[in-house]
């Protein structure tokens, strides 16, 4: 199995600077997913599961109808974390909510030894606490250095040999044209 975790487009939040769970895609944010939607029309996409937060939402409609795969449920598991909580240490507070993104992940990911590739469209720190949780990685501060631009590709491969999540790629934007590229020396 093959996990593409995606973060959604750019939103109005990240214009802002700050999000809240209302945000929007901005025009930049839909012509991101286009292009990712696109480029994922040369891989086999089985399932596509998506945060239930409106940014993710929109991003995960506008790769289904690319790829022409019908998005199979949205999550209240996949929203945003606040960083804040993370940066002082209150992660422990929210570990229900993790034990249930845990319990989703292990859902998704139950038929991991079938040839198959699903699609997560989250969000930029949840996407590091799911890469951290497959990969085996303690959650600490280093979570942070953990890279996530909008519309960013990363690949986790269940290795049937070694019976464990690897990496394959983390933070892949190259699908989208310079101008739609987060400034952040990605140009």
């Amino acid at each position: 199995m093959k996990i593409l975790l995606i973060r959604h487009g750019e939103s109005e939040g990240n214009v802002k600077s700050k999000e809240n769970k209302k945000d929007r895609l901005t025009k930049k944010g839909k012509k991101q997913a286009q292009h990712l939607g696109e480029h994922l029309k040369n891989f086999k996409i089985s399932e596509i599961y998506s945060s239930n937060l409106i940014r993710a939402k929109e991003t995960a409609e506008i790769i289904s109808k690319k790829i022409h795969v019908q998005i199979k449920a949205h999550f209240e598991e996949l929203n945003e974390y606040e960083v804040k909580h993370f940066k002082n240490n209150l992660l422990k507070i929210f570990s229900p909510r993790l034990k249930k993104l845990k319990k989703l992940l292990n859902k998704i990911s139950k038929e991991r030894e079938k040839d198959k590739t699903i699609i997560i469209v989250a969000h930029g720190f949840t996407n590091r606490l799911i890469i951290a949780y497959l990969l085996g990685i303690k959650i600490s501060k280093s979570l942070l250095r953990i890279r996530q631009h909008n519309t960013c590709i990363n690949v986790l491969l269940w290795d049937k040999k070694y019976q464990n999540w690897c990496t394959i790629v983390v933070n892949k934007v190259e699908h989208l044209p310079k101008e739609l590229r987060n400034q952040e020396g990605l140009k």
